[in-house]
């Protein structure tokens, strides 16, 4: 034993060193620690260390409250000297940008980086879910509470009528995703425990460098590579999920008391006996028995989500792997409703030589979805009497009868909880692949290709019995359907870098070329009648052979680009960026399917003037400024042709029907062009006292010309629809993002970060300077000098109150004029007629701003973390409220406010006795509201043992946490109370809230 101490001692030898801030003065306080062993030390207060180290190749990890985390390889040096970086606004932070890479010093456009923990910050299967009003600028919006539900994403508001999902009016204008360098995959496949770092690049001196295909900004996601410090990790979650709020329904005397006002205003006083309220005897009967049911409560349950994810990160110097596998299941709140998912990862580099490398990054995406008819719907139609169950448990389909009967609207909300009534199924598989080949003959100049793939299957299988919710409802037998889709993405880009240092002067030149074709290809059939349910969606072949339908499409798209960057800076001051790319793209006409696209930009580093070295608080100060067009060419492939379509129904020749084809509904246009985008911007990025203040300023103005529309023409041409570029709109905004850290020492720290955003965007032009009516006309509509998205209907001031009966009587629809408890419409043309003439811009969907902001403390190995979002300014088609049932028949939501004579409000007009909502002028109005809200989006406690704690049970870092997310909802508008307008205003799938516990552990 004292032999081998000896020989242990004699290898032992003793390393020292100084720690110091980027502004060169000592730093007391940096935890030292030689990785792998229990040796660690603290630095003095001059910053000094001294520790032992055991050989040439241990390496000395450095960690400090409020600075990023340093490595050093000891090698033959005995003596250091380590400057620590804040994690604050580190200017020679390593930026992702289009085709390479940046120090933030050198950027001239608008890029806004996320990092890693922002992303894992909420709990969500979608990554973009977690940066909801993180990044300025990027507006995202979950698209429904249903399990496995994504997200829209708009980056600087809607300036294309079409948006990006293959041409559908008014489809939200998705950005372009680029992971790792490689387009063609999908966000919502990525697990987010795997990714490394998010760049949202929004001007056009950031996109362009992407063409046609980044008008719409492009999100870059960096997922995690090897590293030469081995570390195995888990990372997972278990939580419940409930929906956040939703306004319930009337019951008891509440219901009654309806039934009761309506029969007051069309027969002149209250009835004598409640019995005749009820003209149903089931219905009747029921009441008597006191058979009141809570349907909300029957339907929903809570949900429970789970994450579940390994990874291991490896490599040396010439090789580097990553890999990970996860799983994640959320089962929402109607039961049948759930979503899984299994994806798996590698990353792989390789250094073949100094000269020499490649990589390769897979990832294979496996998911499961059930969809559930969503039977709140059915709720506000079915009256809250009846019995849900039978004696043995099972569900009565007409609750309020004690037999079937041909009333289909009385279908019980629990209908398709039924085993083998309904079934709506989806597996979908993906895998993406790519690779690449880097040459570096050179210092300075490399060449690299990128070749990848992304293979993307889908099946959605439904069957509805004829007892399901929807085929009740409609009186129609059972159906039967399976839709299988196949994409095949390909992209093959070749770059070309070349850096150049000469004295003060620095350029970088980059040229690209790139290539990508799609391919889809789908089948589709359906039938009626299948003879035996249990086959489902199966065996489709057992359907009515005359109504079966058979239907199956391919669609091809290719592109073609070249593209040249420069990159110039003097003296790291003063910056220039110039790009030009030319796109080719096979969906445009002959003659139209080139176009090149520009931008320019410059960048000052203000902060390293002679003129500012006196003023010592000033850690960073830049201007930005660019311009530059972008493209847009998303309309459906062959739009420019004029096609034919097969038509299923026979036309016939005596006893035999003969199949047809027809020509397609849209028309070719042989002229159609690009729909193209300028954009000016100027920033400024600042940090001040030592960075303890930073951030970033943006004011833009986007004007996009020739923009593409779908129109439909009269009939009389025998044409319904036609692509067209059209007119023409215009966005500006500024956003914003500052953050501060009040406090900042050894054991306890304070970081706020606030971004906000404000936008407009309007409609300036239209192709014979008229509005465009869709259909429908109150939300499918283009107005000049309004947003796109906006609602055109009659404006609600209220309702008439008897202290005006007198001026509502001159007021007419047609003959009739308006009386007390009635929808009072703005007369817009003043001529006390109401009609369609009176319709008017009512709001848009898009907001004025939105903001979000988060504290975190810190103290020691504790951490709180507190996120509030807004959005604030947009209207949103709140279609629940158009369940006001003012007969008192059926259901609604029990928070409406009615007028009566005892009752003046201005919320809802006068029950009626046998009325409908749509008998009301102005109904549509109800809609319409002010969707404007706050929330208290994310709060996390967490824990991080310390170092000493887990490295005894061989752990490098342990955190425990707990996160509720969705907590609390403030909305503007007091007839939102019960309702989370995130949603949008549908009834359908409301959000839901969040409680999980989990915990990160490296080994």
């Amino acid at each position: 034993m004292l032999l081998n101490c000896t020989y242990l001692i004699a290898q032992e030898r003793v390393v020292t060193g100084k720690v110091k801030d980027p502004s060169g003065n000592p730093l007391p306080g940096v935890n030292v620690n030689v990785w792998g062993t229990r040796i660690s030390v603290t630095a003095d207060v001059t910053g000094t260390f001294r520790l032992p180290v055991s050989s040439e190749s241990s390496v000395l990890v450095f960690s400090f409250v409020g600075f990023l985390q340093k490595e050093q390889k000891v090698g033959t040096d005995s003596t250091f000297n380590i400057t620590m970086a804040y994690d604050n606004a580190d200017l020679d932070q390593v930026v992702v940008v289009g085709y390479g890479t940046s120090k933030r010093r050198d950027l001239t456009g608008s890029v806004y980086s996320v990092k890693p923990g922002q992303v894992t910050g909420t709990p969500t299967f979608n990554a973009l879910e977690a940066l909801q009003g993180r990044i300025p600028g990027m507006d995202i919006q979950r698209s429904s509470g249903g399990a496995g539900s994504g997200v829209s994403v708009q980056v600087r508001g809607i300036r294309t009528i079409n948006g990006t999902d293959k041409g559908q009016t008014g489809a939200v204008s998705a950005p372009l995703y680029i992971i790792d360098g490689f387009q063609g995959g999908s966000i919502s496949d990525l697990n987010p425990s795997d990714i490394e770092s998010v760049e949202v690049l929004k001007d056009a001196s950031a996109t362009a460098i992407y063409g046609w295909m980044g008008a719409n900004g492009v999100v870059i996601v960096t997922t995690k590579k090897g590293r030469e410090r081995p570390r195995i990790s888990y990372n997972g979650y278990y939580g419940v999920n409930g929906y956040t709020q939703y306004p319930k329904g009337r019951t008891g005397e509440d219901y009654v008391k309806l039934r009761r006002e309506a029969y007051r205003t069309t027969i002149g006083n209250y009835p004598a006996s409640d019995d005749v309220l009820f003209t149903d005897p089931y219905e009747l009967a029921n009441y008597k028995n006191n058979q009141w049911v809570d349907w909300y409560d029957l339907v929903n349950r809570n949900g429970i989500e789970q994450s579940h994810t390994a990874s291991i990160q490896s490599g040396g110097d010439k090789t580097k792997v990553f890999f990970s596998t996860g799983y994640y299941k959320e089962e929402g709140m109607l039961r049948n409703n759930d979503f899984t998912r299994y994806n798996s990862r590698l990353n792989y580099d390789q250094r073949i030589s100094n000269a020499f490398k490649a990589g390769l990054s897979t990832q294979v995406t496996y998911t499961n979805t059930n969809k559930r008819y969503d039977p709140l719907t059915q709720i506000s139609s079915v009256g809250p009497l009846g019995i849900p169950y039978d004696s043995l448990g099972n569900i009565n389909v007409f609750p309020q009868y004690s037999s079937p009967t041909l009333n289909n609207s009385k279908v019980s909300p629990l209908a398709d909880e039924r085993p083998g009534v309904y079934k709506d199924n989806t597996i979908r598989g993906s895998v993406m692949t790519n690779g690449y080949f880097e040459i570096t003959p050179i210092t300075g100049l490399s060449i690299r290709t990128n070749l990848g793939t992304t293979l993307t299957f889908s099946r959605q299988g439904m069957y509805y019995d004829s007892l399901a919710i929807r085929r009740k409802l409609s009186g129609l037998p059972n159906y039967a359907e399976q839709a299988t889709i196949f994409n095949r993405f390909y992209a093959w880009e070749n770059v070309i870098t070349y850096s150049k240092k000469i004295a003060d002067h620095s350029v970088t030149l980059t040229g690209i070329t790139s290539y990508t074709r799609s391919d889809e290809d789908g089948n589709d059939a359906n039938g009626i009648k299948l003879l035996l349910p249990s086959n489902q969606f199966y065996r489709l072949d057992g359907t009515e052979l005359n109504s079966r339908l058979i239907s199956s499409y391919l669609v091809r798209t290719t592109t073609m680009s070249y593209a040249g960057r420069l990159n110039y800076t003097y003296k790291g001051k003063y910056l220039l960026t110039a790009s030009l790319r030319a796109d080719g793209v096979s969906r445009l006409a002959a003659g139209h399917k080139w176009d090149y696209f520009p931008s320019a930009a410059v960048g000052w580093n203000l902060h390293q003037e002679e003129f500012m070295k006196d003023m010592y608080f000033v850690n960073n100060f830049k201007i930005r400024a660019s311009y530059g067009v972008a493209g847009n060419a998303t309309i459906p492939a062959y739009s420019t042709q004029n096609l034919i379509d097969p038509y299923s129904y026979g036309q016939g020749f005596g006893d035999v029907s003969a199949y047809q084809y027809r020509f397609a509904t849209v028309t070719g246009t042989a002229d159609l062009g690009w729909e193209k985008t300028a954009t000016q911007n100027l920033g400024i990025d600042f940090a001040f006292f030592k960075s303890r203040v930073f951030g970033t300023i943006d004011a833009y103005k986007a004007k996009t010309s020739d923009v593409l529309l779908k129109r439909a023409l009269p009939l009389s041409t025998g044409i319904d629809n036609i692509w067209q570029n059209v007119g023409e709109t215009e966005n500006k905004g500024i956003e914003a993002a500052i953050s501060v850290v009040p406090v900042s020492t050894r054991d306890f720290r304070w970081t706020s970060t606030v971004t906000y955003t404000t936008a407009r965007e309007k409609i300036t032009k239209l192709i014979d300077g008229k509005d465009i009516y869709g259909s429908p006309i109150e939300s499918k509509s283009l107005l000049l000098g309004r947003p796109v998205n906006s609602y055109y209907s009659y404006k609600k001031l209220g309702i008439w109150q008897n202290d005006e009966a007198a001026k509502a009587a001159t007021v007419f629809v047609g003959a009739t004029p308006f009386k007390p408890g009635d929808i009072k419409v703005a007369d817009i043309d003043g001529n006390d007629t109401i009609n369609t003439k009176d319709y008017t811009y009512l709001g848009a969907n898009t907001p004025k701003w939105f903001a979000g902001w988060q504290n975190t403390f810190t103290y020691k190995g504790f951490e709180l973390s507190v996120y509030m979002f807004a959005r604030w300014g947009q209207m949103i088609e709140a279609k629940f409220m158009g369940r006001y049932n003012p007969s008192g028949l059926g259901n609604g939501p029990a928070n409406f406010n009615y007028w009566t004579p005892e009752n003046p409000t201005n919320d809802f007009p006068r029950p009626k006795k046998d009325a409908a909502i749509g008998s009301y002028t102005g109904y549509t109005a109800l809609n319409y509201i002010d969707g404007s809200y706050l929330k208290v989006k994310t709060v996390t406690a967490a824990y991080t043992l310390p170092v000493a704690v887990t490295r005894k049970v061989y752990l490098e870092k342990l955190r425990i946490y707990a996160t509720a997310n969705n907590i609390f909802t403030q909305s503007k508008n007091k007839l939102l109370k019960n309702y989370d307008p995130e949603r949008g205003g549908d009834e359908n799938g409301p959000l839901s809230r969040q409680i999980v516990i989990g915990v990160n552990a490296d080994f």
